[in-house]
């Protein structure tokens, strides 16, 4: 617990501050992303200065890939994906898949759950690749936690991990809709997978949906 004199706020406040929803704060306090004391009214009381450290985490830097071909979407319609995987050898592989796509795309890493919580709740990805052998918070955790954020309810999921189908129904299986593929995935599987949210993407556009809100001003 956070000695009373530590500057602290409320989950509404850290919310503002985050740009994120009550719900999501409540779900990173839960799941020890954001440390958090209770007042005797029963009331969450966030330190500053946690919050703080999120925002210098979350605001890492990401990387923006635009293909060549003078075709790239407008910001607002870029892919955006994240790529949570504690192997840098995979992570660069990934990066060099994307790179390889010809349409815009905004991709974001993190190495372990909670970090992938964060970036998830700010950035808000049309796409998550996930491994579930995770340091810290595993992919398991992670993801039940995503699909009860209000930002990333709707994102499409992939989980590419080196478990088998019987191991992760030993460990509780995953959701319904989020799709495994065995480690190590195929290169030209992963650029298909990509394409077809990019092409749902666009078709939402032109008919005036949306693939996942929107992204802080």
């Amino acid at each position: 617990m956070n000695a009373p004199g530590d500057q602290v706020i409320s989950t509404r406040e850290a919310a503002d501050r985050l740009g994120v929803s009550v719900r999501t704060v409540q779900l990173w306090v839960e799941s020890g992303v954001l440390d958090a004391w209770k007042t005797p009214g029963g009331h969450r009381r966030i330190p500053l200065e946690s919050v703080e450290l999120m925002l210098q985490q979350r605001n890492g830097p990401g990387t923006t890939y635009t293909p060549d071909t003078g075709a790239a979407l407008p910001r607002n319609q870029a892919l955006r994906v994240l790529v949570v995987e504690d192997d840098p050898h995979l992570q660069e592989i990934y990066k060099l898949v994307i790179s390889s796509l010809p349409f815009t795309v905004e991709l974001e890493t993190a190495e372990d759950g909670y970090g992938g919580l964060i970036k998830a709740g700010s950035k808000r990805p049309h796409v998550i690749i996930a491994d579930l052998m995770l340091p810290g918070m595993d992919g398991f955790r992670m993801i039940r936690s995503l699909l009860d954020m209000p930002e990333t309810r709707s994102t499409t999921i992939y989980v590419i991990s080196a478990l088998t189908s019987a191991e992760i129904q030993e460990r509780g299986g995953l959701p319904e809709g989020v799709q495994a593929i065995v480690k190590p995935a195929p290169l030209a599987l992963v650029m298909r997978l990509l394409s077809d949210e990019q092409r749902k993407l666009s078709e939402a556009s032109a008919s005036g949906g949306a693939q996942s809100p929107p992204l802080n001003p």
